[in-house]
Order: structure tokens, then sequence, then C-alpha cells
């Protein structure tokens, strides 16, 4: 019978289930090893993974939990499964993994990065409060006071931040543009997900006395003050959180180095 020769790389993939032992959702470790195989650069964008049978005896589990693990990565937006003559399981240009579900990997990859985030944010958040002093409602101004005395009545930290996020579509809901408000949608999911993953307690950067200055430009329908303002609290916070970005890969970078 022929045998399969493994690559040092292949090697090291198996070694990452050994390390940790077998859980019982193996399938998810397998999703982890086949990750980290793309992290290191094993498999980069558009080359093709081993076949499935040879993948499956290198990983030492069956060919139902592989074939979950590649389901599982094909929904994520790593892998892409190609049928005909040419078909196979390769790496995606990585591109659309979702930032909900993936954001760490984003990360660490470099397909995001809070920089990215700050300049969008610091060009789109000043006009999209401007048009809010002038457009929104007085149901919509009503639902802007509740959330906010909600958030700051709250000692938990995640809804905290959910709530100051909520907050920001809210406004950018209120503007009247649905297109500044899917990319603020896209911007504060980003910044939400970030704030909650990476550090899971409300930022000590957010200063609620400034939504609540900004609450009160917008009742006053005073735009330029709101607009000012919402950038003054942009930069503020988006500083905080490159920092804190920097700081979150460091000690993944030095984690990953102790465990190699």
């Amino acid at each position: 019978m022929p045998t399969t020769r493994k690559t040092s790389e292949q090697i090291d993939m198996v070694q990452l289930l050994r390390n940790v032992g077998r859980p019982k959702n193996l399938y998810m470790e397998v999703m982890r090893s086949i990750k980290e195989a793309i992290f290191r650069g094993d498999y980069g964008p558009g080359q093709s993974l081993p076949s499935e049978k040879d993948m499956a005896l290198l990983l030492g589990v069956s060919r139902p939990v592989l074939r979950e693990a590649l389901r599982a990565l094909q929904l994520q937006g790593f892998l892409d499964v190609r049928r005909g003559s040419r078909g196979g399981t390769y790496v995606t240009n990585l591109s659309n993994i979702s930032i909900r579900d993936n954001l760490e990997d984003l990360l660490r990859i470099g397909k995001l990065s809070m920089a990215d985030l700050t300049r969008a944010r610091l060009l789109l958040e000043p006009e999209v409060f401007r048009l809010a002093a002038e457009n929104a409602s007085v149901e919509q101004l009503a639902e802007m006071a509740a959330m906010e005395d909600e958030a700051n009545r709250s000692t938990d930290p995640k809804r905290r931040i959910t709530l100051h996020s909520d907050f920001h579509r809210l406004v950018a809901a209120a503007s009247g543009s649905p297109i500044y408000l899917r990319f603020m949608q896209i911007i504060f999911d980003f910044m939400e997900v970030f704030a909650v993953t990476i550090q899971p307690t409300d930022l000590a950067a957010h200063d609620d006395q400034e939504h609540s200055q900004i609450f009160e430009a917008l009742q006053r329908r005073d735009g330029e003050r709101a607009a000012m303002l919402a950038r003054e609290h942009a930069e503020k916070v988006t500083r905080a959180m490159i920092k804190l970005e920097k700081q979150w890969l460091k000690a993944l970078e030095s984690r990953e180095s102790e465990v190699s």
C-alpha cells in the first residue's frame, strides 16, 4: 500500500492537535489547526489544501469530522470549495471573512486594523452627527436619551459597550442618509466586537459626559457643535483602542512564541 509522505508543515498541524488533546467538539480543533497553518503561511491565498483523504489521515480524524471543519471554514470565508476537473479546497484571499465572527483572525492577518477604522470614522461621523442634528425626529431623540440613560446606569461592561455603540447607530439612522447608516453600522460592528472581544470591560477612554454633551447639541439642533464634539470624541476613543490593539497583538505574539 502506498504511503503518504508528511512535510514538516503538515507534521506541525498534527502536533497542534496532540498538544491540546482531543476536545469533545473535535471539528473545532481541526478548524483551529487549519487556520493556524494558514496564518503561518503554509497555505497562502489561492493555494489548495491536501486532498480530503490525505488531510484526514494527517490530522488523525475521520473524514466526516474533517468535512464539518472545512464546511465551517468555507462559511467563515477562509476556504473556497471548487468542483470540476480543477476542483479542490482552496484558501481564499481572506477579504470576505465575517467581522463579527472572526475579528481576532482579521486583526492577526492584517485585513483590518484600528487605523483603518480611524480614517473612515473621522471622515464620516462628524457629518453624520451634523445631519442628525437637522433631521432627528422627536421620537429618535427620545430613544437616544433613554439609551444613554440606561448606559449610564448599567453596571454590566458588555451591556454598556453595546448601548454606547447603539447610540452611534441610532444617530446614523437619524441622519436620514441610508448610505451613511450602512457605513456606520459596519464601523460600529467592528468597534463593538473589538471592545468586547479584546477587552471585555468598558473602555476607560469612554467618558459618558461626552455623549451627554453631544446629545445636548443634537437636541438644540446645533449641527456644527454636534459635529465638532463627535470628532473630538471619536479621536479620543480611537487613540485608546489603537493602543489596546497593539497591546493585544503583542501579547498574542508572546503567547504563540511560548507555545512554539
